[in-house]
């Protein structure tokens, strides 16, 4: 029993230094716009997390989107960020597309 407690203490830690640490201004993950889908995920550009539904263990709400990483200057945050509140990962299909995942 020790020792599967070990392993799975283990995979869980790895699993969280995979994800990245957080910051004041939220993730920075580039310009979305910039790529060729857009906003919208592809296997590609998120191979780590592509058909995964628990995106928030990587992705932590807190730290979504805090800057307007697009360039433009106009994504309203503050609506973005209470629309993630209230829907929680339904929300992050709207802009984001279905991450691989059929429903």
């Amino acid at each position: 029993m020790t020792r599967r407690w070990a392993v799975t203490a283990v995979m869980a830690l790895v699993g969280l230094w995979a994800c990245g640490g957080g910051n004041d201004d939220g993730q920075d993950l580039g310009n979305l716009l910039d790529t060729a889908q857009g906003t919208q995920l592809t296997a590609a550009e998120h191979p780590t997390g592509w058909q995964r539904r628990e995106c928030f263990t990587c992705h932590p709400i807190e730290e979504l989107h805090r800057t307007d990483h697009s360039g433009t200057g106009v994504l309203p945050l503050e609506d973005i960020r209470r629309l993630v509140a209230r829907d929680r990962l339904d929300s992050c299909r709207l802009c984001h597309g279905n991450n691989g995942l059929d429903e």
